[in-house]
């Protein structure tokens, strides 16, 4: 039975920085593109683009990355190598049949004109030997029964090509310093014809450890942690010092999301971290569903069908959309997803930010209202609107939380810390009067009237 695929679109994407674009300069990938091999690089991207819905396989990446992230299996791979047994391997004339006298005579002529064809042919012989050696090494020198499962895979993968007939000569080359004409035919023919696709499931092997040993110490040095996988009946999502991984000194914080409370409204003035807060909740969300650490001290979480932010929402100047109709139609396309999959997070920033304060309350409200009937999913939304928070007490599943500043000599100082409750906060003004605008204006009112 094949997983559902999780849902997630270009706006959660672009929101939370998964992929390098144009509003930031770091991405979430490039915090663990670090992998030796393109290969392995490609896989990373790969694995980013495919999220995982099934709570086995997840908690199965999570254990290899983490034994890995340990334990040194002596996986030692090169990036040169690898390019160049792939550029080996798919050269277009496959040796479909083995011919000693035609082994003889090629051999023969390299030695005597130095033929190109020849030393690719040999090359690359020579590194996919090399390479077979380290996986061979690996299944060797590790204990099968204290392997995590998705490593036993690998394992007995590997042992189940090296071990077919068609590949057992193999480790008689390993230790050879001087491969014959006829050895150099027929590990050609097994290579790029007989055995083609299952070496290729052995270079995707090598490619994601590559990834899993990259994403653990990449995890390790930038001091995340490993997810837990809750598989009760009842949906939960809990973060302890969950912060932005761009920032070089984040705030963390600590957010709870369950059956009880799976809504989470959020108030605060401007500048005050909602926006990033709610960033990175969505980051942890994403890497969980990986199996990949995140930025927290801890992370207790259910396995979730999709993740939708509305963070930064731009007009649809294309379509000659308004803001305000933009933000509908996104809340829309999250009311359409809701109803094939209610298994979901999903964030909104600032909601009905777009339109008149009127129209924005009695939006806001009404979303929110029915929003928080669908108890199988997790909402973070903020607000601008305070108002709305009053309205909404009522409602015994909305936890109410907000980011906490206060002004010290004048001056707003924001602490970047999430606490219970509602603020009745306002920076607004406060930023235009600190702005001068007014006195700009009448200063040149007062020269137009000199």
């Amino acid at each position: 039975m094949s997983q559902s695929v999780f849902e997630i679109d270009k706006q959660t994407l672009d929101d939370l920085a998964i992929f390098p674009n144009n509003a930031y300069d770091i991405s979430v990938l490039s915090l663990f593109n670090h992998a030796i091999t393109f290969g392995g690089r490609d896989k990373l991207t790969e694995l980013f683009n495919n999220l995982l819905t099934d709570s086995e396989q997840i908690k199965q990446r999570i254990n290899a990355t983490k034994y890995l992230q340990i334990n040194d299996i002596g996986f030692k791979v090169d990036k040169g190598s690898c390019d160049y047994i792939e550029f080996y391997l798919n050269r277009p004339d496959k040796p479909t049949s083995i011919s000693k006298i035609r082994a003889i005579e090629r051999k023969a002529i390299y030695f005597f004109t130095g033929n190109n064809n020849f030393y690719i042919i040999n090359r690359g012989i020579a590194y996919t030997l090399a390479l077979l050696k380290v996986l061979d090494d690996f299944t060797e020198t590790s204990d099968f029964n204290t392997l995590p499962k998705l490593l036993q895979d690998f394992y007995s993968t590997i042992l189940d090509i090296l071990d077919h007939a068609d590949f057992i000569f193999i480790r008689s080359l390993f230790g050879k310093k001087k491969l014959t004409a006829i050895d150099i035919a027929r590990t050609d023919h097994l290579f790029r014809y007989l055995g083609y696709e299952r070496l290729k499931i052995l270079l995707d092997i090598v490619y994601q450890l590559d990834v899993f040993i990259t994403v653990g110490m990449r995890g390790k040095v930038l001091g995340f942690s490993f997810p837990v996988i809750n598989n009760s009946n009842g949906q939960i999502l809990k973060l302890d010092g969950v912060y932005h991984p761009f920032i070089k000194k984040p705030i963390n914080n600590n957010i709870q999301f369950n059956y009880d409370k799976n809504v989470c409204f959020i108030t605060g003035a401007n500048m005050a971290g909602k926006s990033t807060f709610l960033k990175s909740i969505g980051i942890s969300v994403f890497l969980s569903q990986l199996g990949f650490p995140v930025p927290a001290a801890y992370m207790e979480t259910s396995v979730f069908e999709g993740l939708i932010t509305t963070i930064n929402l731009s007009d649809n100047l294309q379509h000659g959309n308004s803001h305000f109709f933009t933000e509908v139609s996104r809340v829309k396309h999250v009311a359409k997803k809701m109803n094939e999959s209610q298994n979901m997070v999903v964030i909104f920033d600032e909601l009905f930010r777009g339109t008149n304060v009127k129209d924005a309350f009695d939006a806001s409200l009404s979303i929110i209202s029915a929003f928080s009937k669908l108890r199988k999913s997790f909402f973070i939304i903020s607000t601008h609107i305070v108002e709305v928070a009053n309205e909404l007490i009522a409602i015994e599943n909305i936890n109410f939380k907000f980011m906490e500043t206060h002004f010290d000599n004048g001056s707003p100082k924001y602490s970047y810390k999430l606490q219970d409750g509602i603020t009745e906060e306002r920076l607004g003004m406060w930023i235009v009067k600190n702005e001068g605008i007014v006195e700009i204006i009448e200063g040149i009112i007062n020269r137009e009237n000199l």
